[in-house]
């Protein structure tokens, strides 16, 4: 079914994060471009921190058995996390995630059939998975938003946002995650960030989102 392959999409898996990112340019700007796999370039802000190696294996190992100790099954095509970036300084309070999946589980002519009734139906089902994950070792789920579709780079893509619980603080994190099927893959992209510091976070992050090409 449709809406089963874009829910299944969304949760393999949500921490899995970046592998590999490209040159960025010299120039001493608030953001420099950064050229992925997959011919995706995006701007990040220039002081931002770009994960290392280790902290990248560590954090897909996590993702990887948080998923599986859930008991959610992943998805039959192969994810690859190109891009982790968190905001400075620590503790970070905004965060950017790319990753691909080989290929996508569903088209953009599946995203332009589901209807508003569908969607509303998912966000049940998106709720119970996320708490699957918090029950295994994952941030606690605050508020699950209705799921939507919506256009990114002249393409169609599926919207799930969500509420969290900081890890560390009290305030609570803004998740929103927006899944684009082009061509032979499964684009996904991740921007997050801490409500109590929202009046800085939201328009880099749109700033970041509006340059996103593939």
């Amino acid at each position: 079914m449709r809406t089963s392959a874009i829910c299944k999409s969304v949760f393999y898996p949500l921490l899995i994060i970046a592998l590999w990112v490209g040159s960025a340019s010299a120039q001493d700007t608030s953001f420099r471009s950064v050229q992925l796999a997959y011919g995706i370039t995006l701007e990040i802000p220039s002081h931002w921190k770009v994960l290392s190696q280790e902290t990248r294996q560590n954090l897909r190992a996590a993702g990887e058995a948080m998923t599986k100790n859930a008991g959610i099954e992943g998805p039959s095509g192969k994810k690859q996390a190109l891009l982790a970036v968190n905001a400075t300084p620590d503790p970070a309070g905004s965060m950017i995630r790319v990753s691909v999946t080989t290929p996508p589980e569903y088209t953009q002519a599946d995203l332009a059939a589901v209807t508003a009734a569908e969607l509303n139906q998912m966000r049940p089902e998106l709720t119970v998975t996320l708490k699957k994950l918090e029950a295994s070792g994952g941030p606690k789920i605050l508020e699950m938003q209705i799921p939507r579709i919506e256009r990114f780079n002249n393409q169609l893509a599926f919207v799930m946002s969500y509420t969290r619980a900081d890890l560390i603080g009290p305030s609570h994190w803004q998740v929103t995650q927006y899944k684009i099927p082009a061509s032979n893959k499964l684009i996904e992209i991740t921007l997050s960030h801490r409500q109590s510091d929202a009046v800085v976070w939201r328009p880099i992050l749109e700033n970041v989102k509006r340059s996103i090409r593939f």
